[in-house]
């Protein structure tokens, strides 16, 4: 005897007892549905001296996606003043450290809320996960240094941390340095038990190697910054996000799905990505040192494995920067003043144009939009935006990659999504007249 049923995860879970259709009488009545897509636009006009442009209307722009024109819904200034001439004078007080009783949030801008209206806006991700005890130390050290003596009054930071698998809200969008400084201080070293480690033999003589889970360890990292993303996505305004970490380490094609939808989510959020190696300048020993295991075989011998390990460095920063040079920002590598990537994100944000419109194309088919800003009778304007992002896509036309990684992230949710559908099969064999095996594939 067999019995196939379907589990529906809401609230409670219901198993279909009844295989015949059930028909209910139309009603006679139909119902349609519509949506549109808000698409926003953080633009910068300069003129020929590099100096904002201010003053101009959505009359002055023209809009078009994919060569179509779209109607501008809405058209905001940011004046933002300059981070040279405008730094507060360094910060001296006592700080004390207080207890962290909770985590903070993104506070999303009310309708009519202007509190971040000309402000630049900065948050300060540290990937815990991906940085050996040295380089924490470094990046703290930096944040530090720009809190004290280099925000500006038009600064307002947030400091966000990714450690054992969770990305938190140490601290909203603050102008406060006393209480940033504070926050810092409650950071510790070592927090994240899951530091990364050498994928090299420990001497097991068996199992999995290391470098197999990597794959997901990468991953987790990717999905991090986009949940950072769509945490940052809430506000209007553009703003920066100075990802400290000592690279991140791609596992050849395994995980593309993951890092193209990372990009997707922060460029569809406005984020430009600043993404710092914590490792500053490195002077590698030909065959590593005392923090990784010893490399066997004819490699040690060829220089096969010294051109291996200066390879694997190569592309952890590679992705670092192929993430800031698609999100608009810029990486800083092989520099041991961090600080110096913090001021860049400062110096690439001056005065800006927000600008919105509603999508003329509603297809959630997944493809690159290309997106031109242009004003109307000046050509010697020069204009910075964002120069396209992929919309929308439906379930049946994901790849195999895609529905994994969508069904990943349903599963992590704290409530899970309702349309998903699990098929649970049951089948039973009598053991003996008192015993009954039932095996259950889900």
């Amino acid at each position: 005897m067999r019995r196939i049923a379907s589990i529906v995860l809401c609230a409670s879970l219901a198993i279909a007892q009844n295989t015949q259709p059930v028909f209910q009488a139309s009603t006679g009545n139909a119902t349609f549905s519509t949506g549109t897509a808000l698409v926003v636009e953080q633009v910068v006009v300069k003129d020929k001296a590099g100096n904002p442009i201010e003053g101009l209307t959505a009359k002055d722009f023209v809009v078009t996606e994919d060569k179509v024109e779209q109607k501008i819904a809405f058209l905001e200034y940011q004046k933002l003043d300059d981070p040279v001439k405008a730094a507060l004078p360094e910060f001296t007080g006592v700080v004390i450290p207080k207890p962290r009783l909770g985590q903070s949030q993104i506070v999303p801008e009310k309708p009519g809320d202007i509190k971040y209206r000309d402000r630049r806006l900065l948050a300060l991700y540290f990937d815990m996960s991906a940085m050996p005890l040295p380089d924490q130390i470094r990046a703290f050290d930096a944040a530090q240094k720009y809190i004290r003596s280099q925000m500006t009054p038009s600064d307002l930071a947030c400091i966000m941390m990714y450690s054992n698998g969770a990305v938190r809200v140490l601290e909203d969008f603050t102008s406060d340095r006393a209480r940033l400084l504070s926050t810092l201080q409650t950071m510790v070293v070592g927090e994240d038990e899951d530091a990364p480690q050498d994928a090299s033999d420990k001497g097991a003589a068996f199992g999995q190697d290391d470098s197999e889970f990597n794959i997901f360890n990468t991953d987790r990292q990717l999905a991090a910054l986009q949940t950072a993303a769509n945490m940052l996505g809430q506000l209007n305004e553009k703003k920066a996000l100075v990802y400290f970490a000592s690279g991140i380490r791609l596992q050849g094609t395994n995980n593309q799905a993951q890092l193209r939808a990372t990009t997707n989510a922060l460029v569809r959020a406005g984020v430009n990505m600043f993404a710092i190696d914590a490792r500053g300048l490195v002077a590698n020993a030909p065959m590593g040192d005392a923090s990784q295991g010893s490399r066997g075989g004819q490699a040690m011998y060829s220089g096969a494995a010294a051109a291996q390990m200066a390879n694997a460095f190569a592309k952890s920063q590679d992705t670092m920067w192929s993430l800031s040079a698609d999100t608009g920002g810029k990486a800083l590598l092989d520099f041991n003043d961090l600080g110096k990537g913090i001021t860049e994100a400062q110096k690439a944000f001056s005065s800006y144009y927000i600008l919105g419109y509603y999508t003329s194309n509603a297809n959630l088919d997944g493809k690159f939009r290309r997106v031109s800003v242009t004003l109307k009778g000046n050509t010697q304007a020069s204009l910075d935006f964002r120069q396209g992002y992929y919309a929308g896509k439906q379930f049946g036309k994901f790849n195999t990659q895609e529905k994994e990684r969508q069904l990943e992230e349903a599963l992590m949710l704290q409530d899970p999504v309702t349309e998903l559908t699990l098929a649970l099969e049951i089948n039973y064999f009598q053991l003996n007249r008192a015993e009954y095996f039932v095996p259950m594939a889900l």
